[in-house]
């Protein structure tokens, strides 16, 4: 791209509608350095040879979906934040962009102008800070030996079950047995207790716990430990409400319900692994900041409880709040 400012971060935009490229373009040139694709294939050429910083696809594209876009992306830039641009409640498109692609954030069609301005901004903060270290890519499969010794480490990693139905809590603790160790609770004052008492690695729990909707409480728990990943059990629910739970609360996987074994070991195991990646290098938290909201929320009964309880926890494993 000629007359790049190698000061500025490089966001790229994907659509397959030439009217929504350029109006992205005209809004974010006098800020960042602009690229434009108008397919996922073009889009891949562009990354593969440039850095990106940032990267905003629209989902629903001729040839490539956003999602699959988001996966390629994932492994050949990792380092890359990525954004998905849709104005569709597809479930199976949202639940795929987290498994897959591991979005940053969803921005609706239309967007608001200031909301699509700030999450780029803090998409450009991400990909700056998770610079600062080593690359972002997970290293080569190890040695049997190694893989032995890696194995006994994330045995060693607590889980958090969160269910209050007891058959739902018993089939987890069945499928997970001897993988991990586990811990149960059956409400969100049980869930507390236990974050106060335990070294949690991984969250598994349901988007309700009886009559409470688990957003404000996954929110503030990674707002104040981000080295908590949290695998969200889900069934048909609304797709607006599963696009907050990633915005606001940065669910790392998605698992179905009724629960697929192999799925929702896989879930928890890649959840294992990302909670001890991040535990090992810090700078990455930042990739995972929760969407800012007003300072209302976060002084909800709900938010300040869990901060209360998780004050213990960072003050004994000194894991400090990523930079805001």
């Amino acid at each position: 791209m000629a007359n790049v400012n190698q000061n500025r971060a490089t966001i790229l935009f994907v659509d397959d509608e030439d009217r929504i490229t350029a109006l992205l373009s005209m809004m974010f040139r006098v800020e960042y350095n602009v690229l434009t694709a108008n397919s996922g294939q073009q889009a891949l050429d562009l990354i593969s040879r440039q850095r990106v910083d940032v990267l905003v696809s629209d989902q629903r594209m001729p040839g490539m979906t956003g999602v699959e876009l988001l996966r390629q992306v994932r492994d050949i830039a990792p380092n890359t934040m990525r954004l998905l641009l849709t104005g569709y409640s597809d479930l199976s498109a949202i639940v795929g962009s987290v498994n897959e692609g591991e979005v940053f954030r969803f921005l609706n069609k239309p967007w608001d102008n200031h909301e699509i301005r700030q999450t780029v901004a803090d998409a450009v903060a991400a990909a700056r800070a998770s610079r600062t270290g080593p690359a972002v890519k997970p290293p080569p499969a190890p040695a049997p030996a190694m893989q032995e010794e890696q194995l006994a480490i994330e045995q060693q990693v607590e889980v958090l079950l969160i269910d209050d139905n007891p058959a739902g809590l018993k089939a987890m603790n069945e499928v997970l047995a001897g993988r991990h160790k586990i811990r149960s609770a059956a409400s969100l004052d049980q869930a507390l207790m236990t974050l106060e008492r335990r070294d949690i690695g991984v969250i598994v729990t349901d988007a309700r716990t009886g009559e409470t909707d688990m957003l404000g409480f996954l929110r503030a728990v990674k707002k104040n430990y981000p080295a908590i990943t949290t695998v969200m059990l889900t069934r048909s629910v609304d797709a607006d409400h599963v696009i907050q739970l990633i915005n606001r609360a940065q669910i790392f996987r998605f698992a179905t319900k009724p629960m697929r074994r192999s799925v929702f070991q896989l879930a928890v195991q890649g959840a294992v692994k990302e909670h001890l990646r991040l535990k090992a290098n810090p700078y990455l938290v930042v990739r995972y900041q929760v969407e800012r909201r007003p300072s209302s929320e976060d002084a909800s009964p709900l938010a300040r409880a869990v901060a209360r309880s998780l004050t213990r926890l960072k003050a004994l494993f000194g894991f400090k709040r990523a930079a805001r």
